[in-house]
């Protein structure tokens, strides 16, 4: 029904714009960049384009609505997605522009000529595509996958083990053109000998990330009710409750009320009551975007005060060729010999500065000062979570170079000196990587790292191979050399390791992924086997 009275709408404009001799240019623009939230599309102008307009795709002869715009600049525009489809890099759009008769320039084109796709076949050729609001478009997408990680190994004081990870990711836009959004993520995993107890008790291995229900009173008003994660406030983490925000122009303003998921096993936690506030100012221009959100939260422990700080974070791509982010903690409170007291303290900090002039040259600068990130679920080993501790804080740098087609080297360095280490981190490495070599349809990796800290010291070799056998099959090959040293009386560690990488996807939702590394020492051999079942839809 209320397509129906859409379509009458639109078909009733259609006839008194005709009437009226109006012209329509199509203006051109491309997808310059995508972010977590917005699309943006370059213009050689945006004159004529106003926030709240559609943007086109062309499917053939028609046009098919893709990004709603919530900003615009001079030359840019940044809005969401309204359309199933996929956008990519460099995916044109088109702007349908009114003008008076007469005004119309060259690369105009009579409204005549428009047949637009939210209408049935069985539109005129005097139908219309406008800029008017159209109907949300509902959208559907989300990843099932099921995984298998074994280990095994001849070491007498371990023992071979299987474990199995389900997921299930969902997300249900503006659900029969509603204003109500489903979204969820949840993961169930468990050891197979500790299947028993697993039965007997399943939510023990259930682990939900993301359930909420969203609903938009109108683009800029929405509410969350659920576990969510607020991109705005992302270092707060997952937040069980309330979740709401408005905007008016460039600026958005929202509030928090819950709890945090418990930190043992992610489940409900009403003691963990947390509450809090934030507002964010977008601004658009000429080469990108600017995004700013300063937040105040309070978080407990029992229903006492547990934590009480500033949330600032910053997004900042309105250099050319320019990507910076910042994001910052300070704390308004502490306990010392059981008394509260008032501080303001910094006590987290992360920054990156990517620089990509040309396809040829990119630089990367970061400084990180955040705690150590605590994982739910991994599948890294031991020597890969020594190399992420000992390497992820501090300052880091990484270039990569490709003076000629298919050739690229890198090279990064990272240092980290703390209050009570024994001396500063260093390490540093570098990769040489040919892509597609000619004959073989091969691309090769070499890459070395080297790492010096006040807890260990030794350094990586490794190589990879890998190319595509038949269509929808994908094989790497690769070897690693690893040889460690500690200071801490514990034995240092010498590996050879080989591994091989087979990748299927005959079906396009679904991916087949097998892994097998095998790890080969002077007294052990260990090895461990990762299969991946993916469909997404």
């Amino acid at each position: 029904m209320t397509r129906t009275i859409v379509y009458i709408f639109i078909h009733l404009t259609s006839i008194i714009l005709f009437a009226q001799t109006q012209n329509t240019k199509v203006v051109e623009g491309s997808v310059s960049y995508l972010s977590s939230q917005n699309i943006y599309v370059k213009f050689n102008s945006t004159e004529g384009i106003e926030s709240g307009d559609t943007l086109f795709i062309k499917d053939k002869s028609k046009f098919i609505p893709a990004v709603k715009v919530d900003h615009k600049s001079s030359t840019s525009c940044a809005g969401i997605s309204i359309t199933n489809k996929k956008l990519e890099l460099n995916t044109v759009l088109y702007a349908f522009v009114t003008t008076d008769d007469g005004e119309a320039e060259s690369d105009s084109i009579q409204t005549t000529m428009i047949e637009p796709v939210v209408l049935t076949t069985t539109t005129t050729a005097t139908d219309i595509v406008t800029t008017t609001s159209l109907e949300p478009i509902p959208t559907l997408s989300g990843k099932i996958s099921i995984q298998s990680y074994s280990n095994f190994t001849n070491n007498q004081s371990s023992y071979d083990y299987q474990r199995w990870r389900y997921t299930f990711q969902l997300n249900a836009n503006r659900i029969a053109s509603s204003g109500f959004s489903y979204s969820q993520y949840i993961s169930f995993a468990y050891r197979a000998d500790d299947w028993n107890t697993v039965s007997s008790d399943p939510l023990q291995a259930l682990r939900v990330y993301d359930l909420a229900v969203k609903y938009n009173f109108n683009e800029r008003t929405l509410l969350w009710l659920g576990r969510h994660l607020n991109n705005k406030i992302s270092n707060i983490s997952s937040i069980d409750g309330l979740q709401f925000e408005t905007g008016v122009n460039e600026w958005s303003f929202g509030a928090a009320v819950g709890s945090r998921p418990d930190f043992n096993n992610m489940e409900f936690n009403s003691k963990l009551f947390e509450y809090g506030a934030y507002i964010n100012r977008f601004d658009l221009f000429a080469n990108g975007d600017m995004q700013n959100t300063l937040g105040y939260f309070e978080q407990t422990n029992d229903f006492k005060t547990d934590r009480r700080f500033l949330y600032f974070q910053h997004s900042n791509s309105a250099i050319q060729n320019t990507r910076i982010f910042l994001s910052s903690e300070v704390d308004l409170f502490k306990k010392e010999m059981g008394e509260n007291k008032t501080d303001f303290s910094l006590t987290s900090l992360f920054t990156s500065v990517n620089i990509r002039p040309s396809d040829l040259f990119s630089i990367m600068l970061s400084y990180d000062a955040r705690k150590n990130v605590i994982y739910y679920e991994t599948f890294k080993s031991t020597l890969d979570s020594i190399i992420e501790n000992e390497t992820r804080q501090g300052f880091r740098t990484r270039l990569t170079l490709k003076p000629v087609r298919n050739l690229f080297f890198g090279a990064d360095y990272g240092y980290r000196f703390r209050k009570g280490d024994l001396k500063p981190s260093n390490n540093y490495g570098g990769y040489i990587t040919y892509s597609q070599i000619p004959g073989i349809e091969t691309s090769a990796t070499v890459s070395f790292n080297r790492l010096s800290s006040s807890y260990t010291e030794g350094d990586i070799w490794s190589a990879t191979l890998s190319r595509p056998i038949v269509f929808g099959f994908d094989i790497m090959l690769g070897y690693r050399f690893t040889n460690y040293k500690f200071r801490t009386g514990i034995d240092d560690l010498k590996q050879n390791s080989a591994s091989i990488n087979l990748n299927i996807y005959l079906l396009k939702p679904v991916l087949m992924n097998f892994t097998y590394e095998g790890i080969f020492e002077d007294a052990r051999t260990s090895g461990r086997l990762l299969a991946n079942l993916t469909y997404r839809f």
